[in-house]
Parts: structure tokens; sequence; C-alpha cells
């Protein structure tokens, strides 16, 4: 009995978070809800490394590009790829993959690439980090813009397979978060978070700080590649203006109105902010509500995410769940100092 109570504790947080996360994508229906579990997805796989790490990426969205590509490129049929990309390679222009295994190929090559650029990047701290990983993005945005061979250039690659929907999202969801908590609590993980709290304590005691964060760089390299590929086959037809500025500011925005530190920060900043876009892109297309047609001016959306993030930063620094996990249920558990529901960050 005691051995079940304590599997059903320890794996409270991811199950409660995905059941949840199930619960409002059926809400929120067919339409809304892939955008929304998409953006979950890359707000996850950020949180992997810079939740873990503190140190801030700008560049995952080129990881998240690179998947996208990389997906499409092996799912369009061979027959269109001769008319669309005449000059791909032959290994690409003769190969032909599902969806799911095009997905988990592409996550391996961003993977591979992430672990070879983590080398020189993860040797850098602070503010020299964030800005190292935008330059990634933008070695990345030019390359896509400008290989004609490989990407299309600046034009558009279509006749992706359109075959995402909101059943195949929530099982990369969940499989994101189940790898996301496995790896919080792993000793890879742990190590990492403890270099976060106190980095020169962490290489006082033995920890490899840089190789740490290389892990964890590579493994949030992949998740967001996973929501590259299946952002590709949702939309159908990818370009370089797929994969901009906004989309970095708002995952970020994400973040850290969530809480950056805990994985169930990265999941409710996530679904408060998508819940949010939702309502204000409805209301600036023009909605009746109660009887009276509100028609909201361009651009709000962006306004109203950007004041949001001021005012979290201001009234409550750490985020929503102020870096804390969703906690047992307190009639089974009373966790002291909690009366939020939400019990306390891994601590390493």
């Amino acid at each position: 009995m005691k051995a079940g109570v304590g599997i059903a504790r320890a794996m409270w947080t991811p199950v409660a978070l995905i059941g949840g996360i199930v619960v409002l994508a059926l809400i929120a229906g067919p339409i809304d809800a892939p955008p929304a579990l998409i953006n979950l997805l890359l707000v996850v796989g950020l949180y992997v490394f810079a939740g873990n790490s503190g140190v801030l990426s700008f560049g995952h969205i080129a990881f998240m590009a690179l998947g996208a590509y990389a997906c499409a490129l092996i799912t369009i049929p061979t027959f269109v790829k001769g008319a669309l990309l005449p000059n791909l390679p032959g290994f690409l222009a003769h190969a032909h993959f599902a969806t799911t295994p095009a997905i988990l190929i592409a996550a391996g090559f961003v993977g591979v690439l992430a672990c070879v650029v983590s080398l020189p990047l993860m040797r850098l701290s602070g503010l020299a980090a964030g800005i190292a990983t935008l330059a990634l993005l933008v070695i990345v945005s030019d390359i896509v813009t400008n290989d004609t061979a490989l990407t299309g250039g600046s034009g558009n690659v279509t006749a992706i397979p359109s075959d995402v929907h909101v059943g195949r999202l929530l099982v990369w969801v969940g499989i994101a978060i189940a790898i996301s908590f496995a790896y919080q609590r792993s000793r890879f993980g742990r190590r990492l978070i403890a270099s976060r709290e106190d980095e020169a304590a962490a290489r006082s005691l033995g920890i490899h700080v840089e190789r740490e964060r290389r892990i964890a760089f590579t493994l949030s390299a992949m998740i967001s590649a996973v929501a590259g590929g299946l952002y590709a086959h949702y939309l159908g037809s990818i370009g370089p203006g797929s994969f901009d500025l906004s989309i970095t500011f708002l995952i970020i925005a994400m973040l850290v109105v969530g809480g950056m530190r805990s994985l169930t920060g990265a999941v409710v900043g996530a679904v408060v902010i998508s819940a949010l876009t939702t309502i204000l892109n409805n209301l600036e297309q023009g909605q009746t509500v109660l009887g009276i047609a509100i028609s909201l001016p361009a651009a709000t959306t962006e306004i109203a995410v950007a004041a949001m993030l001021v005012v979290v930063l201001i009234l409550r620094p750490d985020g929503l769940t102020a870096g804390r996990e969703l906690g047992w249920p307190s009639r089974l558990r009373r966790v002291r100092g909690d009366s939020h529901g939400f019990s306390r960050a891994v601590r390493p």
C-alpha cells in the first residue's frame, strides 16, 4: 500500500499536468488546440535547458525551424519534390518516410547539431550565452532564407502532408512532459539544478557544469525539433517567415509568466498565454459578446502579452507558480507552507 502511494505521489505532477492539458484541449476544440499544444511543446523544450540551468536561450526557434524543414523534406512525396526542389541532394530527393518516423529522424538530426554547437556555447554564461544563442537563430534564419537547394530560399515549402491532429499532438505533449520530468529528477538534472542554484559551489563539488548544460541543451533542442516537425505537418506549408522572433518572444513570455524554475510553471504559463492570445486574436477579427460587437485594434494581442509579462515580472518575479511543482492533493498530504496546491520545486 505504501509503495503504491509512493509511486502515485512521485508520478502525480506529470500525470496531473497531462490530464489537465487533455481536458483543456478537448474544451478548446480542434481549431484552437493545435497551435496551443505546439507552443506548449516549445515551452517544455525550452524549460528543459533554461529552467534547469538558469541560462536563458533566445535561439531555440532555430531548432524548431531545422526540425520542421528536416521533417518536411523527408515526408513530401518524391514525385512532388522533383518539381518543388529540383536541386535537392540525391538521398533527400528519394527519401520518403511516414510522419512519426520522420519526426524522430529530424529530432535525432537536430540533436546531433545541437550537441556540436553546444561545445562552444555552453562555455558561456549569463548575458553572453543569451546573445550567442540569439546569434545561432540569426545564422539558421539566414541559411534557411538563402539556401535555395535545401529550403527553397525565401519561398515556401509546400505539399507537406497535413496529418497532425489534436490526438497526435497530445501524445507528443505527454511524451515531452514525461521526459522533462524524468530528466529533472535524474542525477543529470539534479546536477544541473545545483549549478543553477550556485555555480561556484557546484564546481567545487566536482560537477562538470558545461557537460551538464550540453546534455540539457541537446535534449531541449530535440523537443523543439519535434515541435517544429509537428508544426510543419499542421500547416502543410512552411517558409522562413514561419520562424521569426515573435515566436521567440511568445515562448519566453510563456516560460517567464508561468515560472521558469518548474515544469508546472512552464505548462501553466503556456496555458495562460495561449488562452489570452486566442481570445484577443478572435476579438481582433471581430466578435459579438453578449450582443455587443467587439473589434480590437491590430497588435492588441502582442501589447497585452508584453503588458502581462511586465506585470508578472514586477509583482511575482518567480512566475505564477513561484517556481513550485504541482503538489500532492492537500487532502492526502499536507505540505507545509503550501496553500496554493504547489510543492517545492526540485532541489539538488
